[in-house]
């Protein structure tokens, strides 16, 4: 996908899960920062109108050897590039976890049963099983473009099930809550 169509079609998809309710009134949102050269549906956008919201608390990846957190995120905080190349912030402190009410997830590609399949690493099923643990289930959002939506992919029990896939043709609900 070149650049422009990239941008327009990362745009659309950012309108669709702004206008979602789950985002309009959720108090922490967790998302990842994308990475354009893997074209990862861009974020960026979604992350500038939330910020001028004012009324939401953002979080952002931040990954240690085998551990994800969910980092406090303001925009323009100073990033890095960790451990697998994603931006994740300079510096953090997990001694005030904050726990997301939605997941905005990345995806290699995903299915319209809820399935997806990420990088391999397990990192995003780790942290929502340990969510899932202490009670708490975030609205879980995986945004693709419409290619990465197959009929079907394989899943393991560990995996975590999507609650809502959004591309720019069309947004898809699944009831795994």
């Amino acid at each position: 996908m070149d650049v422009e169509a990239w941008r327009m079609k990362s745009a659309g998809i950012g309108e669709k899960l702004f206008g979602l309710p789950e985002i309009r009134r959720a108090g922490s949102i967790m998302l990842y920062l994308a990475m354009s050269e893997r074209r990862e549906v861009d974020t960026g956008p979604l992350i500038t109108r939330l910020c001028s919201k004012g009324d939401v608390k953002l979080l952002v990846p931040y990954t240690t050897k085998d551990d994800m957190y969910a980092a406090p995120y303001c925009e323009g905080d100073a990033l890095v590039r960790g451990a697998f190349g994603q931006r994740e912030p300079a510096v953090f402190f997990d001694d005030d976890p904050v726990h997301p009410d939605v997941m905005v997830i990345p995806a290699v590609a995903v299915d319209r049963k809820g399935s997806r399949l990420g990088y391999g690493r397990g990192y995003y099923d780790r942290f929502i099983s340990g969510l899932r643990g202490k009670g708490e289930l975030p609205f879980l959002i995986a945004p693709v473009f419409s290619f990465q939506l197959l009929d079907n992919l394989p899943n393991d029990p560990w995996d975590e099930m999507l609650h809502c896939v959004v591309t720019e043709k069309e947004i898809l609900r699944f009831n795994q809550r």
